[in-house]
């Protein structure tokens, strides 16, 4: 098949391309690296953002010289694109925009949840300081105050006093506040997510990861696969991630649903139609062998994945990721990482990843870009497999320059 590929997630990329499909890239400059250039595809386009418009007219002269057969794409970012090029060029898609934008807005989520008769939070929407105040009042303390369409932990704030709210309201910003922010009661408990493939309308859980989270920015820290679970609490978390996905409407697509573990039984924090970032699907294929970013590139082509599901086995084993995230202002400036040709020569670490190079600033953070590495391990229980991770991580040092000069 002649693929058109809008967007990110490279390792799907790859392995359309390992199963002989031509692949023809569509950009966005933020996120294109100099590799795009060669490699998988036949032919790589980076276009600044700009409204679908352009992006449909660039894919019409593709098309035009040589007919595609599917539009993909496996980042939420670009959903909107694939849907207008699939329309324009009379091309098929499994990109579901509709489930795209109940899911984008927690707002909405949470409101046919209810209907649905899904147990979940109190939860009000506002859209000025003063709706916002209102709705804290309404759900009361500790709350959390977030954007309905945020990610990555952005904006994300948990509230305890009124300088918190005041703090948060100023990070937030007035653009946000008239887009929309929610309002949701805090949920006392652990924290997972559950990585499942949809076929049709049936729910397959692939795995349930424990989440490891700062507990004032919401920062994910680390993931762990297979979380430590009781039989009965993870039959209980897989029972309710299904109800979720049928109140919402998942089909023929992957998801990634946040809950908390609540002493009433699971609430959900938010699901996506697309696999879970942080490398979790990393893990799931060290720790059950299931290679999801293949099931998903077979998917998005329109191939029934149902039976590599059925053979798919279980491996014995656990797999974590732990992120280094020093904290700091950007006065200083990263000199050097020691210790990661170290880390990496660990028998039971599979990968190092530095997410910031030498050069950068120092930030505070606040956001899961703010991480500055992340190490991989595997174990042969979930206990061996985090305490490496927390261990190889511990073994990096980051060492930083001041730069009088530079401010916040």
């Amino acid at each position: 098949m002649r693929v058109l590929v809008v967007g990110t997630n490279r390792m799907c990329h790859d392995r359309l391309h390992d199963l002989g499909h031509e692949l023809v890239l569509l950009m966005p400059r933020g996120r294109a690296r100099p590799e795009d250039a060669t490699g998988a595809y036949r032919h790589t386009v980076i276009l600044d953002a700009a409204a679908p418009e352009l992006w449909v007219a660039v894919a019409e002269v593709l098309h035009a010289a040589a007919p595609f057969d599917a539009v993909v794409a496996f980042n939420e970012h670009t959903y909107r694109i694939v849907e207008a090029v699939a329309d324009r060029l009379g091309v098929p898609t499994v990109v579901d925009v509709e489930l795209f934008e109940r899911v984008l807005d927690k707002s909405r989520t949470r409101e046919i949840l209810d209907r649905h008769g899904v147990p979940g939070c109190r939860h009000r929407l506002a859209r000025d300081r003063e709706s916002v105040r209102t709705a804290v009042a309404a759900i009361g303390l500790p709350c959390i105050v977030k954007p309905v369409d945020g990610e990555a932990s952005a904006g994300v704030a948990r509230i305890d006093t009124a300088d918190d709210l005041d703090a948060a309201l100023q990070r937030l910003g007035e653009q946000q506040l008239g887009r929309g922010v929610i309002v949701e009661e805090f949920l006392v408990g652990e924290e997972f997510s559950v990585e499942a493939i949809s076929t049709g309308t049936r729910h397959h859980v692939l795995a349930i990861t424990k989440k490891y989270k700062d507990a004032r920015t919401f920062v994910e820290r680390g993931h762990l696969v297979p979380a430590p679970l009781a039989p009965a609490a993870e039959a209980a978390i897989t029972a309710y991630v299904e109800r979720v996905l049928d109140a919402l409407g998942f089909h023929d697509c992957p998801s990634h649903t946040e809950l908390v573990l609540t002493a009433d039984g699971p609430r959900v924090i938010e699901t996506h139609n697309r696999i879970g970032g942080d490398s979790i699907m990393d893990l799931v294929e060290l720790a059950t062998g299931v290679d999801v970013h293949e099931l998903v590139a077979r998917q998005a082509v329109g191939e029934d994945v149902s039976p590599l599901l059925a053979a798919a086995g279980t491996e014995a084993r656990a797999a974590a990721v732990w992120f280094a995230d020093p904290s700091g202002p950007p006065s200083n400036t990263l000199t050097e990482i020691r210790g990661v040709e170290e880390v990496r020569g660990l028998a039971h670490v599979h990968r190092v990843d530095l997410l910031k190079q030498p050069g950068s600033p120092q930030t505070t953070v606040r956001q899961s870009s703010d991480r500055s590495a992340a190490v991989l391990t595997v174990g042969a229980t979930a206990a061996e497999a985090l305490h490496h991770a927390q261990a190889a991580v511990a073994a990096l040092r980051f060492h930083y320059t001041w730069t009088p000069e530079a401010t916040d």
